[in-house]
């Protein structure tokens, strides 16, 4: 630190302290795969991936740093994701809609038939 401090002409009090505020310096960079991916990375991924054959394959995850198994979990929660928001929700009101819908159709065919009694005589003449 020291001669980076010299080199940079920054007094090392003030690189401790930025080192202090900004946490620890790593010579190295975390693996790749350890990252945090965005949903468009991740569709990235999927599409890029989709028709490859399998050498192929393994290159782009080499390159990428990723695992097979990720790739994997991710069509697997986009083909849930739109799997469960395809099918319709049940909700408590469709019951309630049902059952006055046939009342309606109950009350209907009786005005129709009271209609019909009021309407035709009893003995036509």
């Amino acid at each position: 630190m020291a001669s980076v401090c010299a080199a940079a002409g920054v007094p090392r009090r003030t690189a401790t302290q930025w080192v202090q505020r900004c946490g620890t310096v790593s010579a190295h960079p975390p693996p790749r795969g350890s990252m945090k991916w965005t949903a468009e990375v991740k569709l990235k991924a999927i599409v890029e991936t989709a028709g490859l054959p399998e050498d192929e394959f393994g290159l782009y995850l080499r390159r990428e740093g990723l695992y097979a198994t990720q790739i994997t979990e991710w069509r697997a929660d986009v083909i849930e994701y739109f799997t469960a928001r395809s099918t319709p929700k049940k909700d408590a009101r469709d019951e309630t809609i049902r059952q006055l819908e046939r009342e309606i159709l109950r009350k209907d065919n009786a005005l129709a038939e009271a209609s019909a009694r009021l309407i035709l005589p009893k003995k036509p003449s």
